[in-house]
């Protein structure tokens, strides 16, 4: 699974579908396993759109565009295992995602934008159990990714 993911950033498109295309994978892979470790998975996801939102919160100019995603986020978050509301749920995010690279410049905290990028990582990753090297790759992925966004 992480072979394929990671063959995804070879494809030349818009950062946001990129974005949501992995977080569905991850999503998908990780909906089937035990409720425990998915109530974990659910607590990084939410941190991820909260570091985003408090990020694009904080520097003001993109809160318009942030509403309607934060609204979808909110609205499934709870219905993840519904394969029907994955595909909004994965695009409100990656929009959130792409909506804070911008004011996490902006605002310059590095620490903050580490902890994203971790919370990021932990989110696209299909399992929490997978090698330091595909983590890094996958990283490094996102670094690019990321670097496409407004």
């Amino acid at each position: 699974m992480a072979k394929e993911i990671l063959a995804v950033s070879q494809r030349p498109s818009n950062p946001v579908s990129q974005l949501a295309y992995l977080i569905h994978a991850a999503l998908d892979t990780r909906i089937n396993h035990s409720d425990n470790f998915f109530i974990d998975y659910k607590q990084q996801l939410c941190t991820l759109v909260g570091l985003s939102f408090t990020v694009v919160l904080a520097e003001g100019s993109k809160i318009g565009a942030f509403r309607a995603h934060i609204a979808t986020f909110l609205r499934y978050r709870s219905l993840i295992h519904q394969q029907d509301k994955l595909e909004a749920l994965s695009v409100a995010i990656a929009e959130m995602i792409c909506s804070a690279i911008s004011p996490f410049t902006v605002l310059g905290f590095p620490r903050y934008y580490d902890d994203f990028l971790l919370a990021l990582t932990h989110t696209v990753s299909p399992s929490d159990t997978i090698s330091i090297e595909i983590r890094n790759r996958i990283q490094k992925i996102l670094l690019e990714l990321l670097d496409k966004c407004d």
